[in-house]
């Protein structure tokens, strides 16, 4: 099979490697078509394209506002998709998008596949709630990155079959195990309870921080926080000043290949996300990565959360906004050992099993051969 992909997102390596191992796997000829560079968030603020080996056929074009996944546009988008002459084009991206309306006039004729990742209903103004109509009736299935994503295409017409396939992890990259040395040197005593992400207000860091206020004071703990954004400025506040002083650690954002390091100073990690209007946890791949290194969670039911956690088996929901059911799923978690290295375990095997890139690719050729037989 002969598969064209559209995907601003597969400009990182990271990212592509489930198209890669679907082609190296399942003898699919892959051609990912992604943007030459794309402005991201701290701290790789200019993300160019890097070519890797094997795997995938990647075609890198210039882009019209990149940076913004609706509005940006690919010049020679309609030349690439012929050159891949594809049985089958995989739209990875949001179905209103520009580009999408750029796919449809490239391969008129060709079956479509659209992957979603957007878990709210949204009301579009015209034009991109035409080009999401066109869209929806020329794809012969779609994609859904999770259950919720799955609801709303659903809502908002889409009425052929919808797979779910999530976001894979390089689970070998994640061990597990605490780096005793580390944790010693940036100062973090007791058990760590740790976040690793954006540092916006919809991350809910607030409440994690009330909740570890309402810690006991009788077991030590470190609160460690890793990221960039917004709020960091109070968070750094917070660690030199006020209840927490001492007792909260604040870390810059790293190179999503230094990840894996990032865990494995933790022994709880917490995702507190807080719905708005907006915006609502899509995914979660922080509780993938936490798995991976067989650091238990607690986190709040908000958007994809829920289902992601009850596939891994990795820890505690909490009804979102709850900050003392948040502290009290901390505590538990902070004082028996016993348990958070069980439930560690656990969410280890699960990652391994059902969240590893070769699981993903082995999820996306089934669903490529369903959709062939559209």
């Amino acid at each position: 099979m002969r598969v064209a992909c559209v995907s601003h997102g597969s400009i990182v390596a990271l990212n592509r490697r489930p198209f890669d191992l679907l082609a190296e796997r399942h003898a699919v000829a892959l051609t990912v078509i992604v943007p030459e560079r794309w402005p991201g968030d701290l701290p790789d603020p200019d993300i160019r394209f890097e070519p890797a080996a094997g795997g995938a056929t990647s075609v890198a074009l210039p882009a019209r506002a990149a940076g913004n996944g609706t509005l940006f546009t690919l010049r020679g988008l309609g030349r690439a998709i012929v050159a891949a002459r594809p049985d089958l084009v995989l739209l990875d991206e949001e179905p209103w998008s520009l580009v999408a309306w750029q796919t449809l006039r490239a391969a008129p004729l060709v079956p479509l596949v659209v992957y979603s990742k957007q878990n709210l209903a949204k009301r579009l103004p015209p034009p991109f709630r035409w080009i999401r109509g066109a869209c929806y009736r020329r794809a012969t299935r779609a994609w859904a990155v999770g259950e919720t994503t799955a609801e709303v295409l659903r809502a908002t017409g889409f009425q052929r079959p919808v797979d779910v396939i999530p976001h894979g992890v390089e689970v070998t990259r994640f061990q597990p195990g605490r780096d005793e040395a580390r944790r010693a040197a940036l100062g973090l005593r007791g058990v760590v309870i740790g976040y690793a992400g954006r540092f916006v207000a919809e991350k809910g860091l607030d409440d994690l921080l009330e909740a570890a206020r309402r810690l006991p004071g009788d077991i030590p703990f470190t609160v460690v926080l890793v990221g960039s954004g917004p709020r960091e400025a109070a968070l750094r506040r917070a660690a030199a000043e006020g209840p927490l002083a001492g007792r909260l650690v604040v870390l810059p954002a790293v190179p999503h290949e230094e990840a894996p390091g990032l865990y494995r100073l933790m022994d709880v990690f917490v995702l507190p996300s807080r719905s708005t209007p907006r915006w609502r946890e899509q995914f979660g791949r922080a509780l993938v990565e936490s798995a991976a290194t067989a650091v238990p969670v607690v986190a709040y039911d908000s958007g994809e959360i829920p289902n992601v956690m009850r596939a891994l088996g990795c820890g505690t929901l909490v009804r979102e906004g709850d900050v003392a059911g948040l502290a009290d799923a901390i505590a538990a978690f902070v004082a028996d050992e016993g348990r958070r290295r069980a439930v560690g375990q656990a969410g280890l095997a699960a990652a391994r099993a059902g969240f590893a890139q070769e699981a993903i690719a082995d999820r996306m050729a089934a669903a490529l051969r369903l959709a062939a037989g559209s």
